[in-house]
């Protein structure tokens, strides 16, 4: 039976929790993370503020102080290709919306200044080719085509580079990161 809302202020941490592990559903030993391998550098480093870095860059002086944050490496064993797959459709069908935006813009500004008509009056008169047209739509339809079949294939390959990924993963062990907390920063003490 599940406690009122007003009975809430009166629970423990054990009585909504359920910390006991239950041997068959537990998972294999390569589901956890070995937390020992993350290490903590205790070294810090001086981060400069945003005014800070905007004085810097037009030569004066900030009125405030640098900030220090912890410099901490971090073990990546493991990329959920799940994730890896939904990010790169996403970033790729933007990518393609992007090109075929600045198609369709291009292609006005050519017709507009003349610049197609000069081009299939060019292609006719060296080539001896008659009656030569650009047909917008047609070159539209094939770079859309062509843009969507290369955005699914960069897609899939981002998609196995992550299972790759996780199977060198495996044999050597992770890839080291470094990176800096600024969540923890502070005013530099001088």
């Amino acid at each position: 039976m599940a406690p009122k809302p007003s009975d809430l202020s009166s629970l423990r941490r054990e009585d909504l929790v359920d910390d006991t592990v239950d041997e068959t559903e537990a998972g294999s030993p390569d589901d956890y993370v070995d937390v020992s391998e993350t290490e903590v550098v205790t070294r810090s480093v001086t981060v400069p503020s945003a005014p800070e870095r905007i004085a810097q860059q037009h030569g004066g002086r900030s009125q405030r102080g640098r900030l220090e944050a912890r410099k901490v490496r971090r073990l990546i064993r493991h990329v959920d290709p799940w994730s890896v797959l939904k990010a790169s459709l996403l970033f790729f069908l933007s990518l393609w919306l992007v090109f075929m935006i600045a198609a369709v813009i291009v292609w006005a500004v050519a017709r507009g200044s003349g610049t197609v008509a000069k081009v299939e009056t060019f292609v006719q008169s060296n080539l001896s080719v008659t009656d030569w047209k650009l047909n917008g739509d047609f070159l539209f339809r094939q770079f859309g085509l062509v843009g969507l079949i290369l955005t699914f294939a960069s897609t899939v390959a981002a998609t196995i580079a992550t299972l790759v990924f996780n199977l060198i993963s495996d044999i050597i062990g992770g890839v080291w990161v470094t990176v800096i907390e600024e969540e923890t920063s502070r005013p530099r003490s001088n």
